[in-house]
């Protein structure tokens, strides 16, 4: 089974403030977050994390090896890996840090890439949502641009779930667990489906 999720920000105690996370202390977030990621995710199954993994290098090196099956990220721009990360400014940095999460147990995927569904949808992957505005921010250069295909990210937390052709898997609303790719799947079906029915027919 293929899995995504997004934004566990591990190690992080602001989160559970700025996103109302149900969670005493950071210490029982992080393993609640791991319970709750080992109740659904086998040995032999598929994760796509979005990014933000953690904002610190200690959770990569502990964390990652009690999360079950194999792990791919798509890194967001907390992680340091992403190029917009200071830690990354530098080819030599990159490098390091991209040896220090392939070591823990992570393959590391471009910031934007594209997954084929076992539905035959392709779906772009980037932790940044395309643009919602014309606004320029900070992290402009780093969205995708949106090509009307489906988009599967994070970083936007507890803000939305689905916007258009937009999935945010971020954990604050699945329920801090990873979503199923037969979740996605649904959604995608739903969307399409419903636009189907709304379409006029040709006479």
């Amino acid at each position: 089974m293929i899995y995504f999720t997004s934004d566990l920000h591990f190690y992080h105690n602001n989160i559970i403030r700025y996103c109302n996370r149900p969670y005493a202390s950071v210490e029982e977030m992080n393993e609640m977050l791991i319970k709750n990621w080992n109740d659904v995710v086998k040995p032999d199954d598929v994760v796509y994390c979005l990014g933000d993994v953690s904002l610190a290098a200690r959770p990569i090196e502990t964390f990652t090896c009690r999360l079950m099956g194999t792990k791919y990220l798509v890194p967001g721009n907390h992680d340091f890996i992403h190029s917009h990360h200071s830690k990354s400014t530098h080819a030599e940095n990159h490098k390091k840090w991209m040896d220090f999460y392939t070591q823990h147990g992570w393959i590391v995927l471009p910031e934007q890439t594209t997954l084929l569904l076992p539905n035959g949808v392709t779906v772009n992957m980037c932790h940044l949502p395309s643009r919602l505005d014309k606004i320029d921010d900070k992290f402009g250069k780093y969205r995708p641009a949106d090509d009307d295909g489906w988009l599967i990210c994070g970083h936007v937390h507890d803000k939305w779930k689905q916007i258009g052709k937009m999935i945010n898997v971020g954990v604050d609303v699945w329920n801090f667990k990873p979503v199923a790719v037969t979740e996605i799947e649904q959604i995608i079906w739903n969307h399409d489906h419903a636009l189907n029915i709304t379409q006029p027919k040709d006479s």
